[in-house]
């Protein structure tokens, strides 16, 4: 009986342990790593800020964050309603704008103590048959023509967009979006 006991208990240990682990969301999938149609490397699918700034992108993402000046003041008020938001960024490791303004948005999070947690990048192709479209087809229905595209939403609704150059800056193009 007791033998019984032990032997039940550990199977019920095992089937909670096995439950939890089919319940933890799957990790991302590694970029895809192609080749611009300039013949560049080139990131496809969901990204992270580390594979921008290792690698065959840390010459441009380094740079363009090194030489960014943030205007903290132009978002003075709106860190905790920047903390509530989430962003989308869809972008091209091949176009300049976001090579641009994708490291400039990360020396902004960085200076304000956002978690990034709270940013998705997808990178998307160049290549004409595949046009700003991505491996996971995560642009569908979100109406994507330019890159990058700052999709802010909080709480699943869109706030606003920038798309491929801030209207001002993005720190006020942000700090607008918030008063909304």
């Amino acid at each position: 009986m007791k033998f019984l006991s032990i032997v039940s208990a550990a199977l019920l240990a095992v089937s909670l342990f096995s439950c939890k682990t089919a319940q933890q969301p799957a990790a991302p999938a590694a970029p895809i790593t192609s080749v611009s149609v300039d013949g560049d490397p080139m990131l496809l699918g969901r990204i992270s800020r580390k594979a921008l700034s290792e690698g065959s992108y840390a010459a441009w993402f380094n740079a363009e964050y090194n030489g960014y000046t943030v205007n903290a003041g132009a978002l003075a008020g709106r860190e905790a309603d920047l903390k509530k938001v989430d962003i989308e960024i869809f972008m091209g490791t091949w176009c300049s704008d976001s090579q641009r303004e994708v490291p400039r948005f990360y020396k902004i999070l960085d200076q304000l103590g956002i978690s990034e947690k709270r940013v998705v990048i997808i990178a998307v192709d160049d290549h004409p048959d595949r046009r700003k479209t991505s491996p996971g087809g995560e642009e569908k229905g979100k109406n994507i023509e330019y890159v990058p595209t700052f999709i802010v939403k909080k709480d699943g609704v869109e706030l606003g967009r920038i798309i491929e150059s801030p209207q001002r800056s993005l720190e006020a193009d942000m700090a607008g979006f918030l008063s909304k």
